[in-house]
């Protein structure tokens, strides 16, 4: 197992694993909105992405929508990570793989200089996370416009 970050040919991929995280699998109406914000947010490093790869198959994935807020005493960059698009392949969970890509992802953003994660999890998925520090929040408030 490979693991190592998305390149343009993993789109695909990711467009499958992102229309299964929304529970539109069979859904093509949104595929060249995909496309086209996985290749432009590649292209600009606004979007990392760490894909898990068996013998050139991405397999799992991890996502972070980088967005830069102004600077905090303890986050001097002001760049914060959104973690999302956290899948893998049924067939494949259960094998440390999100423990591993996660892992390297952190440590990816780190050497860039990136202080802080955040992610909404589900609480299945909750104790993975806080093995790796991850603390409980408070919510959030949001409006669609």
């Amino acid at each position: 197992m490979l693991f190592r970050k998305a390149v343009a040919t993993d789109i695909p991929q990711l467009i499958k694993f992102r229309k299964i995280l929304l529970c539109h699998e069979d859904d093509s109406s949104m595929d060249e909105t995909f496309r086209n914000y996985f290749d432009s947010s590649l292209s600009d490093k606004s979007l990392l992405v760490w894909v898990a790869d068996d013998d050139g198959i991405a397999v799992s994935t991890v996502c972070f929508c980088l967005c830069r807020l102004a600077p905090r005493f303890e986050n001097p960059s002001g760049v914060v990570a959104y973690m999302t698009n956290v899948f893998t392949i049924p067939s494949y969970r259960r094998q440390g793989i999100v423990s591993k890509l996660v892992s390297e992802a952190i440590d990816d953003l780190k050497t860039q200089g990136i202080r802080k994660i955040l992610l909404h999890s589900s609480d299945m998925a909750k104790p993975l996370y806080e093995r790796f520090g991850f603390v409980e929040g408070k919510n959030y408030l949001s409006i669609n416009i």
